[in-house]
């Protein structure tokens, strides 16, 4: 009778350690779970709110600057260099913006655009060109500029 009581203790004890255990694996899955999504959360809101509140820029929907530009057609483009293209659009109230379209083929990721965008709007001034807000769509990475027409750095400096 004595070892069948220290049997049915041992048991017992097993079934509480595999209970602890199993409580104790679940909250931290929820725990990091959690953790997770909040981080998700964060990094999305981040990247889509950091421009509009600290640097007073415009997110650009792709449709916008796509109808603006004539879905990017040659006849709007204004320049090329090593970074992409530059397009010429009109916004539908009427405004003309510049648009530079980088190339795809960059490694570059969402955060380091992000953070270039920054750099460049900390960066103005009022003899140059103003950004005035970007536009990020799947692999696209735009950016969206004043129209100066042509001269018109030279009329204001000289």
């Amino acid at each position: 009778a004595m070892q069948e009581n220290e049997s049915h203790k041992s048991n017992i004890r097993k079934k509480k350690t595999i209970i602890i255990v199993c409580a104790l694996s679940f909250s931290v899955l929820i725990i990091c779970l959690a953790f997770i999504v909040f981080r998700w959360k964060i990094r999305r809101k981040g990247v889509m709110n950091d421009y509009e509140e600290d640097l007073q820029l415009s997110l650009f929907d792709m449709s916008t600057i796509s109808s603006a530009t004539n879905n990017f057609s040659a006849d709007n483009i204004l320049g090329k260099g090593g970074f992409g293209s530059v397009y010429k659009g009109v916004l539908k109230d009427g405004k003309e913006i510049a648009v530079k379209r980088l190339l795809q083929n960059s490694s570059q990721g969402i955060q380091e655009f992000k953070n270039e965008v920054m750099h460049i709007a900390k960066l103005q001034h009022r003899n140059l060109v103003k950004l005035l807000g970007c536009c990020i769509y799947a692999e696209e990475r735009l950016l969206v500029y004043e129209f100066m027409p042509n001269k018109s750095l030279d009329y204001f400096i000289f």
